[in-house]
């Protein structure tokens, strides 16, 4: 009720808190701004409506919501109270720095006689517009950060805030990124644009990306500073959240060296076929990607860096590896939807030719380039990052099975399998299609070609196909070897009595799931086992444990082993996490745990699945997609 209660009251809040600036700042536009005198009226009725709704709507929800943080130190360290002011800060720091830009990028158009409509940000603005903006904005902003300061020296380290603050100075690192990738890109252009039609004036973009850069360069300083600085602390630094930006940063950087390489061996392969370019036209062409491979290289090598010292900054080497694993084949899925695309285009290019009169022309030149283009960027991309995986892969130590057993490799060996037979299927089914429409009469205009090229496309899903089947037999071939080596070291004692029978199940489950594995019953009214000390696990009922038999007391007190214990009915004992569990669950959940211990790994602890924390994953993705996508819509839109 009380979470209820608090995102009501701050939602109310953070609303109220927009309309009520934003009517501050068109009230003010209206009283000094000359251009509204004509419609004074309608402007003062509007900001006035704003003002005289948003200010008493905010004070009856933020008053209460400072009472109760006064007196309670869970409103003080709430994430919902966490996010209202930092998303605060956000909604009126970005406001300033964005008219900002606009007040100097008109500023540097009217110095070059440039029409400041033809500014980046604000270009139907004035400076006053701009500076009453700014200076609303920032006095809101100061009064949230004096209230965000003060609840820090009361909150805990490691709750909410520590959360939403890293959140907060991460948005901002990438807003600031973003101007100056853009600042780079704008001033690129401008200069491999001296080339252009006459009667265009390509000087706005030098300013627009100076404008960026002086706003972008400062504030992307300052962000990332305080980003290093904070990496002092573990959790910053190992954080789930920095992790994943650096990992979509450096992606991003990568796709943005790799599509603008593209694009130039493009050029360049149509120049050589003959394709007439003077000079000045020919920078023109790659102007655009060269400044696009300029600036997203920057972003690749900065973040690529920090990413791989990150990675080896961390405590285990199995989770190291695998989160190198992940970057690598990620690269190498990339590569090879490139090289398989090129390889598919090239050979396309060579049957069509076949029929033809070979006769270069500006459409064969495009396609021939295009092909050899992405061929060349993809099959080192993809040859590069997948000898790295099957190095890997082969060795014959714990690292090398790990890898062969890794999630991020078998998602990638079955997706492509996926992909394949999905791939098989259409283009056998449409090769059908066009043989039976020719065998059943119907004239099919360039059936030959057709024919050839469909089947050209069969050979490639199915030498995809092929290799990675052959690569997933090897791999489950080996791990099944070593799994049953490592199974067999490690023999498994099954404790019970007369009251219990599950203990035969339990023997089943195991034998079944694990062949290799060494399993004995031993009942507890027997004393105490033989094999004591040999045994690498036990495991006994809940209330052999509660209150064991004398022998088996001492028994457990020297055993060295792994004890499981299973959660039986207890009279008067209560198992937080494990009463009243079906018998089936708890087999398996026991097999499951004997499986992690027999062959090495950490045995995943129980995770918490609440509503609350499922919706907060969800946005966070959400976030993170929509995130993904403009960087992807920035890339490309240049």
């Amino acid at each position: 009720m009380q979470t209820v209660r608090r995102v009501y009251r701050y939602l109310i809040a953070f609303i109220s808190l927009e309309v009520m600036i934003w009517g501050i700042i068109q009230l003010a536009r209206t009283t000094f701004s000359r251009e509204l005198i004509g419609s004074t009226a309608t402007q003062l009725a509007s900001a006035l409506s704003f003002i005289f709704v948003g200010i008493p709507v905010f004070l009856l929800h933020w008053i209460p919501a400072q009472r109760s943080a006064a007196t309670d130190s869970e409103e003080y360290s709430s994430r919902v109270r966490a996010w209202f002011l930092y998303g605060a800060l956000l909604s009126t720091l970005i406001p300033v720095a964005q008219n900002g830009l606009a007040l100097i990028n008109r500023v540097g158009l009217s110095l070059i006689d440039i029409p400041v409509e033809r500014a980046i940000f604000g270009g139907s603005q004035n400076w006053a517009d701009n500076l009453i903006a700014m200076l609303v904005n920032a006095l809101v902003a100061g009064y949230i950060f004096r209230v965000t300061r003060q609840n820090w020296e009361k909150t805990p380290p490691g709750s909410a805030f520590s959360e939403t603050r890293r959140l907060y100075r991460y948005l901002w690192g990438l807003y600031s990124l973003g101007l100056v990738v853009g600042g780079i890109i704008a001033i690129g252009l401008y200069v491999f644009s001296t080339g252009e039609i006459i009667g265009s004036s390509p000087h706005e973009r030098w300013v627009n990306g100076i404008t960026l850069l002086l706003i972008g360069i400062p504030l992307w300083v300052v962000c990332w500073r305080t980003i290093h600085a904070s990496l002092e602390l573990p959790e910053e630094r190992q954080s789930y959240l920095r992790l994943g930006i650096l990992y979509t940063l450096s992606l991003i950087g990568v796709g943005g060296v790799i599509i603008p390489l593209g694009l130039m061996l493009n050029t360049l392969f149509r120049a050589l076929f003959g394709e007439a370019y003077t000079a000045s036209a020919f920078l023109q062409e790659i102007g655009a990607p060269l400044s696009n491979l300029i600036a997203w290289g920057g972003v690749w090598l900065y973040y690529g860096r920090a990413l791989k010292a990150d990675i080896a900054t961390l405590p285990a080497a199995p989770r190291r590896a695998s989160l190198r694993r992940a970057y690598t084949y990620i690269l190498s899925f990339f590569g090879l939807v490139a090289a398989f695309i090129g390889i598919h285009m090239l050979l396309a290019f060579i049957i069509d030719t076949a029929f033809d009169s070979f006769v270069i022309g500006e459409l064969s030149r495009q396609r021939l380039a295009a092909a050899l283009a992405t061929l060349m960027v993809g099959a080192p991309l993809w040859l590069q990052n997948w000898r790295q995986v099957l190095h890997e892969a082969a060795q014959a130590d714990d690292a090398g099975d790990r890898a062969r057993r890794s999630i991020i490799r078998k998602i990638y060996l079955y997706f492509l399998l996926f992909a394949s037979v999905i791939g098989l299927m259409a283009t056998g089914g449409n090769l059908v299609f066009e043989l039976l429409k020719a065998l059943l009469g119907e004239s099919v205009y360039g059936l030959a070609r057709t024919v050839l090229t469909l089947m050209e496309l069969l050979l490639l899903f199915a030498g995809v196909l092929t290799y990675h089947w052959m690569v997933l037999r090897k791999d489950l071939r080996l791990a099944e070897r070593n799994l049953a080596e490592r199974h067999a070291q490690y023999p498994v004692l099954i404790v019970t009595d007369e009251s219990s029978d599950i203990s035969q199940q339990i023997e089943f489950a195991l034998q079944r799931g694990m062949p290799a594995l060494p399993v004995a019953v031993f009942s507890a009214e027997a004393g105490a086992p033989e094999a004591a000390f040999t045994a690498a696990a036990a495991i006994l009922p809940a209330h052999l444990s509660v209150a064991p038999p004398e022998a088996l007391r001492l028994w457990l007190q020297e055993f060295q082993g792994e004890r499981l214990v299973l959660p039986t009915p207890v009279d008067q004992w209560y198992f937080v996490l494990g009463s009243g569990q079906d018998r089936s669950r708890v087999i398996q959940q026991t097999v499951k745990v004997i499986r992690h211990l027999a062959e090495g790994e950490d045995v995943p602890l129980t995770r918490d699945h609440s509503v609350g924390r499922i919706i907060l994953y969800v946005a966070g993705g959400l976030f993170a997609l929509q995130l993904l996508f403009g960087l992807l819509g920035l890339l490309l839109s240049f």
